[in-house]
């Protein structure tokens, strides 16, 4: 309750609404015939508000919020309708474009379809957060930019980091998070061993003095690289004194520390240079005089350095007859007219010997000195002429020889060719003096595949490849090209080579291809006339079978039958491959194995053929003697294994291992009877298959734990030509 009782309520908050800073609108809701806010009106305005929005409150009181924000449709109308219906106050922030300003709004409702709106100018402290979010920008957009790294560090042994810019990956190669309150690494780690003690000393006196410290020590990055850094900081105190943290900038300036040294060594480093560059150099002054002249140039003079600098003008030692010619590219030089940096002239040594060489004229930067460097050109100019003669051998030699000789430069374009190379081609000199392509000598077809290939041989040694070559009446005829670079001072200036006529090699060529045709369709002859005249043997046998009552006759044509069988089916077998020396084993054997079912009369289905072959190839050395080892094994599994037609498998398996074969054959039949021993067989098919496997460098095991199992490991034989 207020002290003096004579002032009522109402006054003192009508007192405190026209004092308040803020502006303060009373506004009532205007809702339409279905009960849905379309609008609100001015009810009462405060002076605040006045000054804010710039109105007076007499033109607007009773009128629509549009007149007052002077917008077509009525501003925040979803907010104060729900704070109105709600009575739920609300909060929001906005920006009027046409004043420029900033407005913080808060929003409550006293009575439905009533709202307050209270007004407060925060256009300044929007402007100051955006001047201090842009500075922050600024400034780690410049500390993440500088050539080092910023930070704030404790005054610890470990140097404990409360800061590090980005730049600490590029300067140390750890990440700035590692560094903080040491959570890898500490900076004092960092630091070299060697200079620890000194750049705590030299902090550590500085902060006593309460003065900047600017120190060079070397750090060890995470490459185990040493580098030379640049250190500048101070500490930071509290008002009463207290020392709180570091803060300073590391650069590295290993590059300065190396270029001082580098500086150091470079007037001993190029003094060396000039006397030992391998040739006469002198530095002559503005008056021709030699200042300095290396051992090279008292080597070509035959004076001394004594007698030479300070003493003896360049242009004495030129021959006469050149000197007017320098004399004149002097005057040009300091007349800046043009003149040739470099040119040839003879000079005329102490012992008066005449020396050809070739001079390089260079000012020095900064000077009116020059830099003169003479080569002895005397033996190159010897060499230059037998040079000359050799290459009027080279092509007095290509003219002669009877394939064509070519030269091309990087265009394809012929630069040489001999006379036979002309005549072969159909061309004349004339030709070639009109820009002659080395493609006009490839049938169109080759142009293509030609020109990625003399790509390729202008990089590699030699190049050879075969083309159609096209005459210039448009006959053509097959050639190799061989060819390779042509380099001058290392770098390729086109190819060269030697192109064969294939014309009579093809010939022949041909007639070994026809040649070879007829012997291997001969031998194709003799493979299926041996397998027809063993098949005419089985026949034989198999008529003989009926003539004989004995059953132990019968089946012993009967194996001879199926013997001769597994040979014919190999001669079959090659008369039908490609290649005459090597039986596909995995036809071969479902071959062989399907003869062997017909000839015993079993039913697959009773006694189930399981064959397990790779992809393997033999010659016929090996196929022979294999095929019978199978088919002596088959047969006797077919024979004996089964009694009483019972039911069963025979499994034949055929692998490689490095360089032999394993051939494996089981049945799980009855098996061997219990006195059978291998190593005294004396039956026929057993005795044979011994022998056989001997025959391939082979040895054999048996099991007979469930039934009978052969196990041969054998080689393929060395194949013998036969034609």
């Amino acid at each position: 309750m207020p002290s003096n009782p004579n002032i009522k309520i109402e006054d003192l908050y009508s007192k405190i609404y026209s004092s308040m800073n803020e502006g303060v609108a009373i506004h009532r809701i205007i809702f339409n015939d279905n009960n849905i806010p379309v609008n609100y009106e001015v009810i009462d305005l405060n002076p605040a508000f006045e000054e804010i929005l710039g109105i007076n409150k007499k033109d607007i009181l009773r009128k629509n919020s549009s007149d007052l924000y002077g917008t077509t449709e009525p501003p925040y109308l979803e907010i104060y309708s729900k704070v109105s219906q709600t009575g739920i106050p609300t909060h929001f922030e906005t920006y009027f474009e046409a004043m420029d300003k900033y407005f913080s709004i808060n929003v409550f409702s006293p009575s439905k379809g009533i709202f307050v709106t209270i007004f407060e100018d925060i256009t300044e402290r929007k402007k100051n957060e955006e001047t201090l979010i842009e500075n922050q920008r600024t400034l780690e957009t410049l500390i993440s930019n500088l050539p080092g790294v910023a930070y704030k560090c404790r005054n610890d042994p470990q140097w404990t980091m409360e800061f590090v810019s980005d730049g600490c990956f590029q300067l140390t190669g750890h990440q700035a998070e590692d560094l903080i309150m040491n959570k890898k690494i500490s900076y004092n780690d960092l630091i070299h061993p060697d200079d620890r003690q000194m750049v705590w000393e030299t902090i550590q006196t500085s902060l006593k003095e309460n003065k900047p410290f600017k120190i060079i020590y070397r750090i060890i990055t995470s490459e185990l690289e040493n580098r030379y850094v640049w250190e500048q900081g101070r500490g930071i105190f509290s008002s009463d004194g207290n020392l709180m943290v570091l803060e300073g900038f590391i650069t590295d300036i290993t590059d300065r520390i190396t270029n001082e040294e580098e500086i150091k060594k470079s007037e001993a480093y190029y003094k060396t240079i000039f006397e030992n560059t391998g040739t006469a150099t002198i530095i002559i002054e503005n008056n021709t005089i030699i200042s300095l002249a290396n051992s090279e140039f008292e080597k070509l003079s035959g004076y001394s350095k004594e007698e030479l600098e300070g003493k003896k003008k360049w242009t004495d030692l030129i021959f006469e007859k050149d000197k007017e010619n320098v004399m004149d590219y002097i005057s040009s030089k300091r007349s800046k007219k043009s003149t040739p940096k470099n040119y040839e002239i003879r000079l005329i040594n102490k012992h008066s010997l005449i020396r050809d060489v070739y001079v390089t004229v260079t000012l020095l930067p900064y000077t009116q000195k020059r830099l003169i460097s003479l080569l002895d050109i005397t033996d190159k100019k010897e060499s230059r002429k037998a040079l000359k003669e050799s290459q009027k051998k080279y092509r007095d030699l290509a003219e002669l020889l009877p394939q064509p000789i070519f030269e091309t430069n990087l265009d394809g374009n012929i630069t040489f060719t001999n006379r036979i190379g002309l005549k072969i081609f159909g061309y004349t000199q004339e030709d070639l003096d009109t820009e002659l392509n080395m493609l006009h000598f490839l049938d169109p077809k080759d142009h293509l595949r030609a020109m990625k290939n003399t790509q390729r041989s202008l990089r590699e040694e030699l190049s050879v490849e075969g083309y159609t070559a096209l005459k210039k009446d448009g006959t053509t005829f097959p050639i190799f090209v061989y060819s390779n670079a042509i380099k001058q001072g290392g770098k390729v200036v086109g190819s060269r080579g030697v192109i064969v006529d294939l014309t009579d090699i093809k010939n022949i060529e041909n007639n070994l291809k026809a040649s070879l045709n007829e012997k291997e369709i001969l031998l194709r002859e003799v493979h299926h006339r041996v397998k027809n005249n063993m098949q005419i043997i089985s026949s034989l046998l198999n008529l003989q079978t009926e003539y004989v009552d004995d059953e132990e006759a019968v089946n012993v044509l009967k194996e001879s039958q199926n013997r001769v069988r597994s040979m014919a089916i190999i001669h079959e077998k090659l008369y039908q491959s490609k290649d005459l020396t090597h039986i596909n084993f995995v036809d071969y054997i479902q071959s062989l194995v399907l003869n062997l079912f017909y000839s015993y009369d079993i039913d697959n289905t009773q006694i189930k053929p399981i064959l397990k072959i790779e992809n393997i190839s033999l010659n016929i050395e090996t196929a022979v003697p294999c095929g019978l080892i199978i088919s002596e094994l088959i047969s006797n599994s077919l024979k004996y294994a089964f009694p009483n037609r019972m039911n069963g498998e025979i499994i034949v398996s055929l692998k490689s291992e490095k360089n032999t074969y394993q051939l494996l054959i089981s049945d799980d039949g009855i098996g061997l009877p219990e006195d059978t021993n291998f190593n005294n067989i004396k039956t026929l098919g057993l005795l044979l298959v011994n022998s056989l496997t001997e025959q391939i460098d082979g040895d054999i095991m048996i099991n007979r734990n469930h039934g009978t199992e052969y196990k041969i490991n054998f080689k393929e034989q060395i194949y013998k030509e036969r034609i």
